[in-house]
């Protein structure tokens, strides 16, 4: 093996920290640190050694390296006055370069192209093969992921490595901008165990942005349904290697987009003077034809500040960091589960302190020897408010129940008093590795995480009867969960590239559950629930390397633990299951990637994936009663299902021309089916649904989209681009394939929708303008059970941008 070391400075002389150096046409590379030195160790041989940086000219020089010998090559750059599209594939062929180094299923989404734009991470996300993102309307909704066919908890997801489990609802992807990421990283199936995830379908990490250089992002849009975002970001290194990183940002919706459902008239009809199948219930009808109405009480807003401070660059760390994340958020209640009962005065809050810290250090004591240690604390202050006596109509009628506090009705309005608790959710994550020689390598991690919540039950008394609060109130619910992961890697000439690990999950739970009253079969009593799961996982990734083509393999043996909001309830909308039993699942993927350059004009880029899954003990969320038929509350719960399969396949291609051109696109299509034989524990009924499609899964969806670049338009160094996306999402059944007929069953139809953004840049990315229009047709959207998301929409984005190197 050969070393080859150097520093890359301006022309001023001073050092420039992130910049890309690496050998072409192979896959060593690495980047310059904050005093802009690098080193590579690679093997004896003849290579061109290329150092680019974005707004600097590229730079090439030919070498030839012998075993055992130690190279100095210094670079110079010269600042380049035309920062364009090349510059920024560089960047984006380096995190592609990352990917490739590893033998996981896994991509990157380079996040610095949407800086300009009013996407938030959970957008952009959305973007990614194999993924949907779901939401249940406007800004600040609850969201879900759809990855390779797993959907909700069975992604995990992480900022830098810290997973955000817990974080609260003041720091979400659907709430954080984009600008606060350098890229998403995407790993489909089989984790890597530094994660330390109890992940069937996936991991998401989210890279900050890390670099060296000060600078100042700024950036505010206005939107329809008056959208107000606004973003700050601060990052500055002083020369004694002290970093300060500060990022702030909010969102404001109304919210108040118009949606089409079935409505109530309130009524003084005598139940016995009702007609029959009129829909008379307690004091009211339902109308014969659905309407149009504008949302009224769908207010969301948050403010989030991040701020972390710490080392970097020194010979004890290569990056010690500390950080503080306060948040809070504030959101009215427009419906449930069901969007024709609606509420009015029904609201929700929470207030977040999150701190945290993150120790780096390579070559620690002894070359090869790598740590690195996180831990946080997430302490959430959170509750519901509905003390109405009033019941509401999207008419916007409403009508006074004089005996109850709290809007009550069937199916979807019972009361929820005033209810304050504390979750408080602490993580660990201690990752050892160590490089035996150019070819083995191995690694330990461990991550230890808990979750607690605990009711104010005098809050709850307050607004309750006197019998109350309840025993299941009364109770503190407990989860804790340890994931300890053991890999050995082989790695020949940088061509095949074998991962073998092992991983033990526990977890234990304590909360409230029901059974059946032995002295009376009508009635149930709640009790404290406690069980404990001890499970070992295993598996394989391999990757071969060619030219310009990369093949993958991976299979695994992995376990799902069920998750403090699936256990306990968020005490709004989800009612927890402390008795849900762990996932499991046999995971199998095979996939390749092909990065070809045809000539001097295109490039083309093909990532392709297959995969198995056959999961048992599949958590499934269905919709629920919570109290009688007539005065209960539509939520969601969770249940164990049984076996569930998919068989899928996602696929991304792109082509570009020049810096003029990007055309491209992402199609998934998963065949996820019921094969749980009997629908009960006995096995005394046959499941009805067995060999169907899972109900309420996105399976079949693609995108398709087209960039333009205009160089230099009216000044030199001004760009503008133009994109234009189309989306299509297949008709899917909501509930079991074998409730109803044919013409009665269900189902969220199909979907098709684009977007269209033009975004202006000038004096080389400093100042920033961007348009955008989105749900162009118009389109009803539904995810979530139905429920509605935002018609046509429009937003204007104004970014400033300031950069000292």
């Amino acid at each position: 093996m050969a070393t080859i070391s150097g520093q890359v400075k301006d022309d001023r002389g001073e050092p420039i920290a992130d910049v890309a150096v690496y050998l072409e046409k192979t896959s060593y590379k690495t980047e310059t640190g904050a005093d802009g030195k690098y080193t590579l160790t690679v093997p004896a041989g003849n290579y061109t050694l290329v150092c680019t940086a974005l707004g600097y000219e590229k730079r090439s020089s030919h070498i030839q390296l012998k075993d055992n010998q130690q190279t100095v090559k210094n670079f110079s750059l010269e600042k380049d006055d035309q920062t364009n599209l090349a510059e920024v594939e560089v960047t984006g062929k380096s995190a592609i370069a990352d990917v490739r180094e590893t033998p996981y299923n896994v991509v990157a989404l380079d996040a610095k192209s949407q800086y300009n734009s009013t996407l938030n991470l959970g957008n952009l996300l959305d973007r990614a093969s194999g993924v949907k993102v779901r939401e249940s309307g406007g800004v600040g909704s609850d969201m879900n992921i759809t990855l390779n066919g797993f959907t909700g908890r069975n992604i995990r997801i992480f900022i830098d490595g810290v997973p955000m489990q817990g974080m609260g609802s003041a720091f979400q992807l659907n709430n954080i901008p984009v600008n606060i990421a350098e890229r998403i990283e995407v790993y489909k199936g089989v984790v890597p165990i530094e994660f330390g995830a109890d992940a069937l379908g996936g991991v998401i990490n989210i890279v900050t942005n890390r670099t060296s250089n000060t600078t100042l992002d700024a950036s505010y849009s206005y939107g329809s349904f008056n959208t107000h975002r606004s973003n700050l970001s601060l990052n500055h290194t002083f020369k004694s290697g002290v970093s300060l990183q500060v990022n702030a940002f909010q969102n404001y919706s109304d919210n108040d987009y118009k949606v089409k459902t079935r409505y109530r008239i309130f009524s003084t009809i005598d139940p016995e003077d009702a007609e029959p199948g009129s829909g008379w219930q307690n004091g009211s009808v339902w109308s014969a034809d659905s309407g149009w109405f504008r949302r009224f009480h769908d207010t969301y807003r948050n403010e989030t500040i991040m701020a972390r401070v710490g080392i970097v660059g020194k010979s004890w760390a290569d990056r010690l960091m500390l950080a503080l994340t306060l948040g809070q958020v504030h959101q009215d209640v427009q419906h449930g589960s069901d969007m024709r009962y609606v509420y009015g005065e029904r609201t929700a809050w929470s207030k977040s302190v999150l701190p945290s810290f993150v120790y780096d250090k390579r070559n620690l004591i002894v070359d090869g020897l790598s740590i690195r240690v996180t831990g946080n604390y997430n302490y959430e202050r959170a509750g519901t408010v509905d003390t109405s006596i009033y019941r509401y109509s999207w008419t916007g009628e409403r009508m006074a129940l004089t005996d109850l506090r709290g809007q009550t009705n069937s199916y979807g309005e019972a009361s929820f008093g005033l209810t304050e608790f504390d979750n408080r959710n602490a993580s660990a994550t201690a990752n050892i590795g160590y490089r035996i020689n150019k070819d083995h390598s191995i690694a330990f991690n461990n991550v230890v995480s808990s979750f607690t919540r605990e009711p104010d039950l005098v809050t709850i008394a307050e607004t309750r009867s006197p019998d109350l609060p309840t025993a299941a109130d009364s109770m503190v619910r407990r989860s804790t969960s340890n994931v300890m992961g053991l890999e050995y890697r082989y790695t020949y000439q940088r061509k095949w590239n074998t991962n073998v690990f092992v991983k033990h999950y526990l977890n234990s739970v304590a909360g409230p559950n029901e059974m059946t009253d032995p002295a009376n079969s009508s009635q149930t009593i709640t009790y404290r629930h406690t069980q404990n799961a001890s499970k070992v996982g295993y598996g394989i990734a391999s990757t071969y390397f060619f030219r310009d083509f990369q093949l993958k393999a991976s299979a695994e043996r992995a376990y799902r633990l069920p998750n403090d909001r699936e256990l306990f309830g968020d005490e709004i909308l989800d009612e927890g299951n402390a008795t849900l039993r762990p996932e499991n699942s046999d995971n199998f993927n095979l996939g390749f990637t092909l990065n070809k350059e045809l000539n001097s004009n295109y490039v083309l880029y093909i990532d392709w994936s297959g995969y198995y899954r056959n999961t048992r003990d599949f958590i499934q969320t269905v919709l629920g009663i919570q109290g009688d038929q007539l005065n209960g509350n539509a939520v969601y719960r969770r249940q164990n299902h049984g076996r569930v399969t998919r068989l899928g396949t996602d696929v991304e291609t792109r082509v570009y021309y020049k810096n003029l051109v990007a055309l491209g696109g992402t199609l998934t299509y998963t065949n996820i089916r019921d094969k749980t034989v009997y629908s009960d524990a006995t096995e005394n009924t046959l499941n009805p649904n067995y060999g169907y499609r899972m109900p309420n899964l996105p399976y079949f969806f693609y995108t398709v989209d087209a960039s333009y670049y205009f160089h230099d338009l009216f000044e030199k160094g001004n760009t503008l681009n133009l994109n234009y996306a189309f989306n299509f999402v297949e008709e899917m059944y909501l509930n079991s394939y074998s409730l109803g007929s044919a013409d009665t069953r269900a189902s969220i139809p199909k979907q098709r929708y684009s977007d269209f953004t033009a975004t202006y840049i000038m004096q080389n990315g400093k100042y920033n303008i961007s348009l955008e229009a989105r749900n162009l047709e118009n389109a009803f959207l539904y995810d979530n059970f139905s429920l509605q998301k935002p018609g046509r929409r429009f937003a204007i984005a104004l970014r400033y941008f300031f950069v000292k190197r």
